[in-house]
């Protein structure tokens, strides 16, 4: 059987998390074809798996490149995200693939579209044969606002490889310092990921605490002139660092410098932020928007003790306040991440789908 596989590669770990789950397929005795678009054109194998890259261009040459692919490759199964959706699964049925797959990643509220981009997203959803949401909620959402059958969606979760990257050293904007709480808050500066929140609790925590407190904000975005003028006016230049940016083994040494991770965001389909933060053991405050939530036990690992009202900055600051007081130990967190997020069952769910095997 031959599988292709439409994604962005790239050096980010939801790429990497796609090419291991095609090196795992190939393990198991699937032909597996990945293809993506970006600056320039390529071929390459790696690890069993077929990597074609085109150059990307217009909406008509990035279509025709789709199609082109499906056309020679001639797979089984075709599995696409984001942009590839709508190609993918468009010549995937005119040119008779057998089981046509689409991943979908994006909440409703988080990019608000218009109602022809609703209507237009929702022809080429129902073309495909399944769909796969990674929360309930972006399920849901499936259901109800795109229009595709119980029948044809599946819902999954990610796991996240972070742990592979080791730990460099500390980032030179981070001071170490035990008598110091350290609170990360990572993700792209636009104003739904709701960094204003983690900003003015800490403000309200160092009026009443002595203990020195530092906000170490990680990403950039539109938003970033803003923040830093509220930091500005809260008199917190000292307290709030933005640290810009980070690549993945950044990013691996940021979780492991925090005391707790705060994700405040308004909306988030699922929130790989969340799983990156609690596989590497960091303890983690996180919004009740995060799709992830879904797929953990609450009666094991009740979910008040952890998560908040993005829109209620009293109840982040309740929750941080223990931190002031005491160590968590990051056992916790890391117990969440395996009994939740753990590869193999994950991996087994996505290869029966694939297969169009029974759950």
């Amino acid at each position: 059987m031959k599988i292709l596989i439409l994604y962005t590669y790239n050096k980010g770990l939801l790429s990497e998390y796609f090419q291991e789950l095609s090196e795992k397929l190939c393990e198991d005795g699937l032909e597996v074809v990945n293809f993506y678009l970006k600056h320039k054109e390529t071929f390459f194998k790696q690890k069993g798996v077929t990597i074609y890259g085109e150059k990307r261009g217009g909406y008509i040459h990035n279509y025709r490149a789709i199609y082109n692919i499906i056309k020679q490759t001639k797979p089984d199964v075709i599995v696409s995200n984001f942009s590839y959706i709508n190609p993918a699964v468009l010549f995937g049925k005119l040119l008779g693939v057998k089981h046509n797959i689409a991943w979908f990643h994006t909440a409703y509220h988080h990019t608000k579209p218009s109602i022809w981009k609703v209507i237009n997203k929702r022809f080429y959803l129902k073309l495909a044969d399944i769909v796969i949401a990674n929360s309930r909620l972006l399920e849901s959402e499936l259901h109800t606002i795109y229009g595709v059958s119980k029948h044809n969606t599946r819902c999954i979760p990610f796991w996240t490889n972070i742990t592979n990257y080791p730990y460099d050293s500390t980032l030179p904007q981070i001071e170490k310092n035990p008598s110091v709480l350290h609170i990360g808050c990572p993700g792209r500066l636009v104003a739904d990921k709701n960094h204003k929140v983690a900003i003015e609790a800490l403000y309200q925590l160092k009026s009443e605490y002595k203990k020195s407190i530092r906000l170490y904000i990680a990403g950039d975005g539109p938003n970033r002139n803003t923040l830093e003028a509220l930091v500005k006016e809260l008199g917190m230049e000292e307290d709030v660092i933005f640290l810009g940016l980070l690549n993945v083994n950044e990013m691996a040494s940021f979780y492991r410098d925090m005391d707790v991770v705060v994700l405040p965001s308004f909306h988030e389909a699922f929130g790989l932020v969340f799983i990156e933060a609690i596989a590497l053991g960091t303890p983690v405050l996180v919004s009740k928007a995060f799709g992830a939530l879904d797929f953990i036990n609450a009666q094991t690992f009740p979910l008040e003790a952890f998560s908040f009202n993005p829109y209620d900055t009293q109840e982040l600051i309740d929750k941080l306040e223990p931190y002031l007081q005491t160590d968590y130990r990051p056992n916790y967190f890391k117990a969440i991440y395996d009994d939740t997020f753990e590869k193999a069952p994950i991996y087994n769910q996505i290869k029966r789908v694939l297969l169009n095997q029974p759950s």
